[in-house]
């Protein structure tokens, strides 16, 4: 077996292999052999990604059935703040100050980013405050992602200490795909989700997409729409290869309990062994 923190690079080693020398040799609904020169390989479930985003985002998924989340739920809901936004961390100052929002590409979404970027933050802590990282509505538009030393980053400025701070991508992950959606919304989303996982692809998958990003320092605000939905979609792959993982840790450490790896505690190897016995 593939050590844990080898396997992403093995899965990503094999479909690579399998995208540009694999010949199918046999396929059914799930599973398929492919022979990729150096040997055989199975591809268990995953579609491709342009397959897989047609039905997730694009022309195939369901304008009717599709049901908005719990933010594009209560955002649709709220009254509107003033056409050009307010900033929530100036008290009655900042009902009155609107100037940030009218040179902001994102101004027509200014009232549910307002009222997010009000209620939540972007990241749990700060790395320079250690507060909550609180985020000005119109300062969305600035966030940059970077190539940190352990991985991707975000580059954004608190709105509490006012620094500039770089913050792991994936502890502003959840609240960054909420705006994104905001920014993209899904009619826009279905119409471009084709034409954004072709460039996905064509650049070779998420990790060459931030990496795209991160090299060319765009602020969110400079990106167009297609980009935008591209990191959408890696927002997304990334919070699905964190569940999955999370399930490969939690699976192979019951594993270890069950070979007695895990634990020393006096009496559990008979009892272990009681449990087995009685499932024979």
């Amino acid at each position: 077996m593939t050590p844990l923190e080898d396997r992403w690079e093995t899965l990503e080693a094999c479909e690579e292999a399998v995208r540009r020398r694999g010949r199918v040799l046999a396929t059914t609904t799930h599973l398929s052999l492919v022979d990729v020169e150096d040997g055989k390989l199975i591809r268990i479930g995953a579609p491709p990604r342009l397959e897989f985003v047609e039905w997730r985002y694009g022309p195939r998924s369901s304008e009717e059935s599709s049901r908005p989340g719990f933010w594009a739920r209560l955002l649709s809901r709220l009254p509107s703040p003033p056409v050009g936004g307010y900033d929530p961390y100036k008290g009655f100052e900042g009902a009155l100050r609107s100037e940030p929002w009218l040179a902001s590409p994102f101004l027509e979404q200014a009232s549910p980013l307002t009222y997010l970027f009000s209620e939540v933050p972007l990241a749990p802590v700060c790395p320079s405050c250690h507060g909550p990282l609180a985020l000005r509505p119109w300062e969305f538009q600035r966030i940059e992602i970077l190539a940190g030393p352990h991985g991707p980053s975000v580059l954004a400025v608190c709105a509490i200490c006012d620094t500039e701070v770089v913050l792991d991508l994936l502890e502003a992950r959840p609240v960054l795909r909420v705006a994104l959606g905001i920014v993209t919304p899904q009619p826009v989303l279905r119409q471009i989700a084709t034409g954004a996982a072709l460039e996905m692809d064509a650049m070779g998958g998420p990790k060459a997409l931030l990496g795209s990003l991160a090299s060319a320092r765009h602020a969110l605000g400079d990106l167009g729409s297609q980009a935008r939905a591209g990191l959408i979609m890696t927002l997304d792959e990334l919070a699905e290869l964190e569940a999955l993982e999370a399930e490969w840790r939690r699976a192979e450490e019951i594993a270890a309990i069950m070979d007695g790896e895990l634990s020393d505690i006096p009496g559990f190897e008979a009892f272990r062994k009681n449990i087995l016995d009685r499932g024979r």
